[in-house]
Order: structure tokens, then C-alpha cells, then sequence
């Protein structure tokens, strides 16, 4: 599973893996204390929240890899699919 964290304003990167309650908890207790004024962000995964990410197969990664593809040669967006995505707004708006 991949998890993507923003970490400066020049884009996302990859997170190595999801770890569950306990190793959350032994790395902040081996972490050093912030300093004044110093922000840390942190998230914590229950067991139940890593499991049902593992149980997550119905994702199709070669549709999802063909979407990216698609995005970096930039032939994904097209006026056509916005015209269609405009369409379908304005339809739930009516």
C-alpha cells in the first residue's frame, strides 16, 4: 500500500509503510522532545484501520499506472472529459 505525505510545497513523497498503534508508540517514545515553537505532525493508525488498508485488493493498478502515464505525457486531460465532467456538475446541481 502506498500513503503519500506532503512534505513542502514542491509535491508528495512516498511513505515507506503504515505501522500500526504499537510502533507509533515506541517511536514516539524514542523520538526527542519538539523545541519551543518547533511543529510535528503525527498519525495514528488503529490495528483494524492497518488491516482493512491491507484488505483493500479491488484497486486496479493497471488502470490507476495508465492514469498516471496519462497525466505525466499530459494526454489525460482533455477539453472533452471536462465538458463531460462540467456536464455531470451542473446535472447534480439542477
Amino acid at each position: 500500500m502506498n500513503v503519500w505525505g506532503v512534505f513542502s510545497t514542491q509535491g508528495s513523497q512516498g511513505l515507506n509503510a503504515v505501522k500500526g498503534v504499537e510502533a507509533a508508540q515506541s517511536a514516539a517514545a524514542a523520538a526527542p522532545q519538539q523545541g519551543v515553537g518547533e511543529v510535528r505532525d503525527a498519525v495514528t493508525l488503529s490495528v483494524d484501520a492497518v488491516r482493512a488498508a491491507d484488505a483493500t485488493a479491488d484497486i486496479r493498478f493497471d488502470r490507476v499506472n495508465a492514469i498516471r502515464a496519462a497525466i505525466a505525457d499530459g494526454s489525460y486531460d482533455t477539453a472533452e472529459k471536462l465538458d463531460i465532467a462540467l456536464d455531470r456538475l451542473l446535472d447534480r446541481l439542477g
